[in-house]
């Protein structure tokens, strides 16, 4: 006899020649089912996998993942808490001066944020983009590097100058200063609409800093999506602790809550198309009650009968995983065909997409397991068929 005899009966049963047009139909639009819903949550994940770490990058490598600074935002260097270099996550910590101020053109007024740079904090402007920026930012010349959407909104090139203006407590005029734009970047971010860089001892004039005094100290983290702020607040009492959760925590959110809804909407697919295989199933039990009771009578296994319409009702979900794993992959590799079809619904093609091996093994894995639990039931009613009863009345 064929062994093992479960997947030989199971395999006829599949590729049966003579189910009627209805199963046939109902079959493959199971197997259809589960192939879109498997390659809508494979390509999805892909998109909010390329989203997040478009975040990471265009967001999060620009502003600084934890600031450290006091109620006065005016704090001495030595007063650095030293606590802080306890945590592993820590990649790179800075001083920093920084203040929000007014910029002023001949043709428009803005809000602005100015960064003092040296070369304590250059490694967080590689980003920019911008080549010699310590060479080119020089003390005592009062230059200036500001944001291309900035720029834009207050209608000034490389080479014109602006009045920096810093406002007091009250509102009033603190200090005043031309500059000179002697370069524009752009990030593709949102800090090109507000950043301005300048030399740090011009900062330190410009906001009559004493010597030795920052605003704070700036840290960028190794993994800032893992950040445990309650952790690192308990080690510096004497500081206000602020991370990028406060700004950008909301956007980061809006992408969390996003994912899970289209993962529980093709899931509902998904769960239907399994759904369909219980039916299935279901109904040919009923029909091949006959040879249930005919392969108990002759020996053969409870198990090994159940083994036989679980592998039946599986095999639908495995072809569809199968057809599905193929077809995202093929459209996220040929991604312009992929992007067409999002830019109508969207009006986006810059869409990223990185395919991470371990979620799509993970999707695969939990449509089978939900296709194997849904032929549990049928199969173990098929056990349960009586052979005297059934075969008495043939």
């Amino acid at each position: 006899m064929y062994k093992p005899i479960s997947l030989f009966i199971a395999i006829r049963y599949l590729w049966s020649t003579h189910l009627p047009i209805f199963k046939k139909i109902i079959t493959i639009l199971s197997i259809i089912g589960i192939s879109i819903s498997t390659a809508s949550l494979i390509i999805i994940m892909s998109i909010i996998n390329g989203s997040e770490e478009n975040f990471k990058k265009n967001v999060l490598s620009f502003i600084p993942h934890l600031i450290i600074t006091n109620k006065n935002q005016y704090v001495k260097k030595t007063m650095f808490p030293k606590n802080i270099l306890k945590f592993n996550n820590v990649e790179k910590i800075s001083d920093f001066i920084s203040k929000e101020i007014i910029v002023q053109s001949k043709n428009n007024i803005s809000i602005a944020e100015i960064i003092g740079i040296d070369n304590t904090n250059y490694y967080n402007t590689h980003n920019y983009n911008i080549k010699n920026i310590l060479n080119t930012l020089k003390p005592k010349f009062y230059n200036i590097i500001i944001g291309k959407q900035l720029a834009k909104k207050l209608n000034v090139h490389i080479g014109d100058t602006v009045k920096l203006i810093l406002l007091s407590n009250k509102k009033k005029i603190f200090n005043k200063h031309m500059f000179k734009i002697i370069n524009i970047f752009s990030t593709k971010s949102e800090v090109d609409y507000y950043q301005i860089l300048m030399n740090k001892e011009d900062s330190l004039n410009f906001l009559n800093y004493s010597k030795n005094y920052v605003t704070g100290w700036r840290i960028w983290l190794k993994n800032p999506l893992s950040l445990n702020i309650n952790t690192i607040r308990q080690t510096i009492d004497d500081f206000i602790l602020l991370d990028w959760k406060m700004q950008k925590g909301e956007l980061f959110k809006a992408i969390k809550i996003e994912k899970y809804i289209m993962l529980f909407l093709f899931f509902l697919i998904l769960l239907v198309s399994v759904l369909n295989i219980f039916i299935i199933l279901t109904v040919y039990i009923i029909e091949k009650k006959n040879a249930i009771a005919i392969l108990k009578t002759q020996g053969l296994m409870n198990w090994k009968i159940m083994l036989i319409f679980v592998i039946f009702g599986s095999s639908n979900a495995i072809i569809g995983n199968i057809l599905g794993t193929i077809i995202s992959i093929v459209l996220i590799v040929q991604n312009n065909f992929l992007k067409f079809f999002i830019d109508i619904f969207f009006d986006e093609t810059n869409i990223p997409i990185i395919i991470i091996p371990s979620q799509v093994f993970l999707i695969n894995i939990f449509s089978v397991l939900l296709a194997i639990f849904s032929t549990l039931y049928p199969s173990w009613n098929a056990v349960q068929l009586k052979p005297a009863k059934i075969l008495s009345n043939e």
